[in-house]
């Protein structure tokens, strides 16, 4: 199976591409006022005639210490549907989503925050999780290439235990590594292959940085 995954531009820090500015008085919700968004809501990503939206990671950036203070932030996914995801501040810098957002449509604050907060996103995305061995059998061999189409971008492949179709109760998102994968698929910003020969569940491709184009590749052999 294979993916293409185009990230044609590169929306930067929360002080470049704002969701939102406003002071929060207390616990509740910020207002989505900022360069990305229209009637209350962020677009992040957009879809076009080179690729499809996946969405990126929301980030909050704190100028006081937020660290006591959790953040929720709702909006859709590359597929439209609704998602959330609740994430801890931080203390003079920028604390990152868990998953990946196309729009925005609410942010709230568990507690009152410095007039100073923003909210963006930053060049960070992920393709969807490809399963690849739900039953968990062994042995379990998956070739994988990245090609880099265009542009420049590093990107890692990593891969969950977890079932990202039926993920245990109390779990909102799969949990990845990237510590078992080739080492030429951790960091790299080059056209690269590697094998992966231990069971996992399943896999994706994520941008750390960059713009261009990427094409995944994604074989297994044995069991799946």
């Amino acid at each position: 199976m294979g993916t293409v995954i185009n990230f044609t531009k590169q929306l930067g820090a929360a002080a470049d591409n704002n969701i939102s500015a406003s002071q929060s008085p207390g616990a509740g919700a910020i207002l989505i006022n900022g360069s990305a968004a229209t009637a209350g809501v962020a677009t992040i990503d957009t879809a076009t005639a080179a690729n499809s939206a996946i969405g990126r990671r929301v980030i909050i950036t704190s100028g006081g210490d937020d660290t006591g203070i959790t953040f929720t932030v709702s909006g859709t996914n590359a597929g439209g549907a609704a998602i959330s995801d609740t994430f801890a501040g931080a203390s003079g810098g920028a604390a990152q989503s868990n998953i990946d957002f196309v729009t925005v449509t609410r942010i709230t604050a568990s507690g009152s925050v410095a007039g100073t907060l923003k909210a963006g996103t930053n060049g960070v995305g992920s393709s969807q999780w490809y399963t690849m061995n739900w039953r968990s059998y062994s042995p379990m061999n998956v070739s994988a290439a990245i090609q880099l189409v265009s542009g420049a971008a590093n990107y890692t492949v990593e891969y969950t235990f977890d079932d990202p179709n039926a993920l245990p109760t109390g779990v909102s998102f799969p949990l990845n590594f990237s510590d078992l994968s080739p080492s030429a698929l951790v960091a790299a910003s080059a056209t690269k292959d590697g094998l992966f020969n231990f069971p996992f569940i399943a896999m994706r491709l994520t941008i750390n940085s960059g713009t261009g184009a990427l094409r995944s590749r994604f074989v297994q052999a044995g069991a799946g």
